[in-house]
């Protein structure tokens, strides 16, 4: 199958400025620290660990929801991209699923997103954050959805938008799972487990 994505390009999706969100209301609560370090490459992390943190504008509802599927096939290299524009958050997920078994890639938007699936081979998951400079994850999940390169590829959506909306939406879109951030690396291996074929 062709490769070629240079039809690719998440820019051309129209963006409408939204209003701003309402204020949520008052809560107290104690948010877990925000990140442990992980377990050295060859070890399992520590399933207590949590990548990410919640936005503040967000409620601090968790979701973990994944389709079934069995995974598709895909090259034995084939690594899993994330978008996430939170750099320590993108490099503890990459060590994370080094350990877990699974050869990441990331990037920080949708241009570096481009680049990325521009280089064989395809991967075989994208994680994508819903809160991107220039075009957002549900954009860009409806781009690749649509692209016939990448439109059978599972997609993830791994965000600080907790609201069962924002789930329902994604599904609508067509994303494979939903995970709120702070996400837990138990949650994240379960999802992974539920969507692919572990690589040989």
């Amino acid at each position: 199958m062709s490769t070629d994505l240079t039809d690719l390009d998440f820019t051309s999706v129209a963006l409408r400025p939204r209003p701003a969100p309402p204020a949520p209301p008052r809560v107290e609560a104690t948010i877990p620290p925000r990140v442990q370090a992980p377990a050295p490459r060859n070890e399992t992390p520590r399933t207590e660990a949590e990548i990410g943190k919640l936005r503040r504008e967000h409620a601090g509802n968790f979701i973990c929801y994944a389709r079934g599927g069995g995974g598709r096939d895909a090259a034995p290299d084939a690594p899993i991209v994330l978008v996430d524009d939170d750099v320590p958050t993108r490099l503890l997920l990459e060590k994370v699923l080094q350990a877990l078994g699974y050869p990441a890639r990331s990037a920080g938007d949708s241009q570096e997103l481009v680049q990325l699936m521009r280089q064989p081979p395809l991967p075989r998951l994208i994680l994508i954050d819903v809160e991107l400079p220039h075009v957002n994850g549900f954009k860009i999940l409806t781009a690749l959805r649509k692209h016939p390169q990448t439109g059978a590829i599972p997609l993830v959506m791994l965000t600080g938008r907790s609201e069962p909306k924002d789930l329902l939406h994604a599904l609508s879109l067509g994303a494979d799972g939903y995970l709120s951030k702070p996400v837990s690396v138990t949650s994240l291996r379960t999802t992974l487990d539920r969507l692919l074929k572990k690589p040989a």
